[in-house]
């Protein structure tokens, strides 16, 4: 089998997915508290009071205060007087959300944490024939929207970068609280990172004012819009495939043919660069003197229509763009423990070594077959396989669906490369010679 043989078989086997993974949340109760964790919060209630008494955050393996209780963890009232629960009880769901229970004279109330990526968490009131106020959770007294009857309370804060989303169809808003509750009320929450495909998911009726709102307070820039595009087009791309392996693969390779064009001239001048070597290795040897040999040199490339700052114009121009996507990928790293089962992974969400084994193996693979294409001798190889060797090493603790995009960018570019090179013929080095052998004598 041929070695383009080889990369395609392998790049294949890599686009298999298949059946969902489930994520079990966790339950802890003690003296007058519960604590809940999921894949991405850590939740604390305090069961003396029936109120939200802490929520942490948990990105990227690191967990971040967002919230603490300051009497606003939504508690109620009947005539300005404080309810307190007399009971409560708790139980995992067959959705395996966590539902805590707490049991009032003439009624319940009832938080519902979700065990999804989206940060997003349900209370649930239901007072037959009271009328009730809540005090409403915020995280920041400086940046937040409070508007009298629009049935929703956005709060946001810098440090860490986080907002608190209320939503209610029933009752008023007003500083701070949600007046007229009555019958059975459901509050809808979020309380995460700012990711607007998040909040939607979480808070889906009001969205587009919350959106408002974190502008309004500065919450959102130019930045965040245009990075916003590019995450809304890889989430389809999910929606589509149901699978975010999937959809980090087919949005990579768009984007790769988008920038072909770029990559194409940036090719094209290394090639004519090589071309002209033994030129410039002649240049080099007659003149000593560096300003001469510049002069030298320049008056070559403007008589062979070169400019040597191409490539390197181009490639900068592209850096850029690779950053935001590796970024775009990276904003659904929550995502990646409750997507579907993708070939061998169940959870994308996670790195190290066993888990990106075979991603490291493509990836190196795809380096060294890049080195012999595009080197000229066998030490220049060499140097160039080092370096393929390292990168994908260094970069084995990633969360899986991340080490998918870098995989699925080394193969693209090595088959761009292959395609390029085969179109101006020139000819790369063997095996042999990359060991030091000499080359075998043509047939």
């Amino acid at each position: 089998m041929n070695r383009r043989a080889v990369i395609i078989a392998v790049f294949v086997m890599l686009l298999f997915s298949a059946i969902f993974s489930a994520k079990e949340p966790t339950v802890e109760a003690t003296s007058g508290l519960i604590n809940i964790e999921t894949t991405t919060m850590k939740f604390v209630l305090n069961t003396e009071l029936g109120v939200l008494e802490r929520i942490d955050m948990k990105v990227e393996g690191k967990s971040e205060l967002i919230y603490r209780y300051a009497n606003d963890g939504f508690d109620i009232f009947e005539d300005n007087e404080k309810l307190v629960p007399s009971d409560f009880d708790y139980y995992v769901d067959e959705n395996k959300d966590v539902l805590v229970e707490f049991y009032y004279e003439g009624g319940t109330k009832t938080f519902v944490i979700k065990n999804n990526p989206f940060y997003n968490f349900l209370v649930i009131t239901d007072f037959p024939g009271k009328i009730l106020k809540m005090k409403m959770p915020f995280i920041s007294v400086s940046a937040q929207d409070e508007r009298s009857g629009y049935g929703y309370h956005v709060s946001f804060s810098d440090k860490p970068t986080s907002v608190f989303v209320t939503t209610s169809d029933i009752g008023r808003f007003s500083l701070r609280e949600i007046t007229n509750i009555s019958g059975t009320a459901v509050v809808r929450n979020y309380a995460g990172p700012k990711k607007l495909v998040y909040i939607s998911e979480a808070v889906p009726d009001h969205y587009d004012e919350v959106k408002q709102s974190l502008d309004d307070i500065g919450a959102l820039s130019i930045f965040s819009y245009i990075h916003h595009g590019l995450v809304v087009s890889l989430y389809w791309f999910r929606e589509l495939t149901n699978s975010f392996g999937w959809a980090i693969i087919i949005f990579t390779l768009i984007i790769r043919l988008v920038l072909y064009p770029l990559y194409h001239i940036q090719t094209k001048s290394m090639i004519e660069m090589r071309r002209l070597q033994p030129e410039m290795e002649k240049i080099k040897k007659k003149y000593k003197d560096k300003q001469k040999q510049q002069e030298a040199l320049m008056k070559m490339y403007k008589k062979e229509g070169v400019n040597p700052g191409t490539g390197c114009l181009t490639l900068l121009i592209q850096l850029p763009v690779f950053f935001v996507l590796y970024s775009v990928i990276r904003y659904f790293s929550e995502m990646f423990a409750y997507s579907p089962r993708f070939f061998i992974w169940n959870d994308l969400s996670t790195g190290g070594f066993g888990q990106n084994i075979l991603l490291i193996l493509i990836s190196v693979a795809a380096g060294i077959y890049m080195a012999t294409i595009t080197s000229q001798d066998g030490r220049s190889a060499r140097q160039a396989m080092i370096m393929s060797l390292i990168f994908p090493f260094l970069f084995y603790s990633l969360p899986t669906g991340l080490f998918i995009y870098y995989a699925t960018n080394s193969v693209i570019q090595l088959l761009i490369t292959m395609i390029v090179y085969k179109r101006y013929d020139m000819k790369g080095v063997s095996f042999r010679e990359v060991l030091g052998l000499p080359a075998k004598p043509a047939k």
